[in-house]
């Protein structure tokens, strides 16, 4: 069963408001609900998938009753045994080693979702003006 982990980053996101990509980096721009700005950058992404969060709800249902005690309710996480994971290495036959591969949560209080595999860096957050 997948899990989800609180990841180094305990962000409160209002809103994404850009998601723009160059090759395998990816940068998410978004504002907090304290009205701040700040820019994800993930760099060796190798897939992305984009949602609205309400078409999650049983799956973040059960994320949210599994967390274990200490958790702190953020907008990114990082899966464990995940099952995106798991279909994307069923999807590159071996070509791509997995092994090294995070999966990433980030949403937002405007329903976007993204679910981001990305492989040995961790992301980087920047504040902006």
């Amino acid at each position: 069963m997948e899990r989800l982990t609180n990841c180094e980053f305990i962000i409160d996101i209002l809103e994404i408001e850009n998601i723009s990509s160059t090759s395998q980096c990816f940068e998410i721009i978004f504002s907090t609900t304290d009205r701040k700005k700040y820019k994800f950058v993930f760099e060796r992404v190798w897939d992305m998938r984009y949602s609205l969060e309400t078409t999650n709800v049983d799956r973040f249902y059960e994320f949210y009753k599994n967390l274990p005690e200490g958790h702190v309710k953020s907008c990114i996480y990082i899966v464990e045994n995940s099952e995106y994971i798991k279909y994307f290495d069923s999807q590159v036959y071996g070509i791509y080693p997995t092994d090294e591969l995070t999966h990433y949560i980030i949403g937002d209080q405007t329903d976007t979702l993204l679910d981001i595999l990305a492989c040995y860096h961790k992301p980087v957050l920047v504040p902006l003006p």
